[in-house]
């Protein structure tokens, strides 16, 4: 090849890999929309339980491992929440019949837009591990559920928090604090509240 035709080549090459820079350049400078925060109410009625409080924090760090800010109240969903907030109602239960989804823990409510979306068996999360560890594994329960509600499908993973039934690896990762979202979980909620994000401000009045 002749000096002219590789200085060619050498100038197409170049011109391919900037354009090539520039638009990957310009995904980057492209705002996505700001995460809602989420935040989770919590009914207890005339039920008190002793490990709400791990819980709780426990849900908290599994959603900030993923960038999610998540926080929880008691009581009911109030009909105004503030700007950029997402809210669940989820509901503890004391005593859960037999019969009633069986052998799950909890169950929620993905296609609902209000009132309480989640109900969580507490009789049977504290048999589910009876060696001790039920604020931790009430944490991952409510973690398993809020997923549902934000993703808004009904769906399962085969690893990780979203499984359909956790096996006893999963309850000792869940003791040590590292059983994960599985990746396709974790963008899927991003995804939902983006929208979610994208939806809201579109809704919002143009300023005067």
């Amino acid at each position: 090849m002749g000096t002219k035709r590789v200085w060619m080549a050498l100038l197409g090459l170049a011109l391919v890999l900037g354009t090539r820079v520039s638009n990957a350049a310009g995904e980057e400078a492209k705002p996505r929309p700001v995460v809602p925060r989420v935040i989770v109410y919590i009914r207890q009625d005339n039920l008190l339980v002793a490990d709400l409080g791990r819980a709780e924090r426990t849900t908290t760090g599994i959603f900030a491992s993923i960038g999610v800010l998540l926080a929880f109240r008691a009581g009911v969903e109030p009909k105004s929440r503030g700007e950029g907030a997402v809210g669940i109602e989820m509901q503890l239960d004391a005593k859960t019949p037999a019969q009633f989804h069986a052998g799950a823990m909890a169950y929620a409510m993905p296609f609902g837009v209000s009132g309480t979306r989640i109900h969580v068996f507490c009789d049977r999360v504290r048999n589910a591990q009876p060696d001790g560890g039920t604020g931790t594994i009430l944490g991952y329960v409510m973690a398993h559920e809020v997923a549902h509600v934000l993703q808004g499908v009904s769906r399962h993973s085969a690893e990780g928090i979203m499984k359909a039934r956790w096996e006893i690896p999963d309850y000792r990762q869940m003791k040590s604090g590292t059983l994960p979202f599985d990746p396709t979980d974790a963008e899927l909620i991003h995804e939902a509240l983006e929208k979610r994000a994208t939806q809201s401000a579109r809704a919002e009045p143009p300023p005067r």
